[in-house]
């Protein structure tokens, strides 16, 4: 009996299957990928977590600062985004602004406690992407906050 059921759970619940998101926090990701910042509000004011991810672990931050929505961005913060919150890959909502060049976001995610040094599974920095996009006030802005493309961390020799 005790084989057969745990048969049966490892063909019915496939582990790192998908995960089912409900509708609300759908809604609320749909709206920061659309720039839909009164959604966002009404959403977040309902209840809907500020933090919630889509199944690559994005969070809705990551999304409005990849496309440099610094109204959506500035309502999610304002409701208690983690600004440092990491995906799946380890990138940041710095790391997502500053691969694309939105300053201003860049600028407001770093007033609200960005880490200007965090690092991703592969070692890139939010100034490493930025040096890498060739987005020089970004670069500028990041250098001027402390950041260095090693992520303030020396190597050893």
């Amino acid at each position: 009996m005790r084989v057969g059921l745990l048969l049966l759970l490892c063909f019915v619940v496939p582990l790192g299957g998908a995960v089912e998101l409900a509708p609300e926090s759908q809604a609320l990701l749909a709206a920061a990928t659309s720039g839909e910042v009164d959604r966002v509000n009404d959403l977040l004011s309902q209840g809907v977590d500020v933090n919630t991810k889509n199944p690559t672990g994005r969070s809705v931050l990551h999304i409005a600062a990849f496309n440099g929505n610094l109204q959506t961005v500035r309502a999610l913060l304002a409701a208690g985004a983690d600004a440092n919150l990491a995906d799946g890959a380890g990138l940041t909502p710095l790391m997502e602004a500053a691969s694309f060049g939105h300053l201003e976001v860049v600028r407001l995610l770093i007033q609200r406690g960005a880490d200007v040094n965090a690092a991703d599974q592969a070692g890139n920095t939010p100034l490493t992407l930025s040096n890498r996009g060739r987005h020089t006030e970004v670069s500028a802005l990041l250098t001027e906050m402390g950041a260095t493309e090693g992520g303030g961390k020396e190597e050893k020799k």
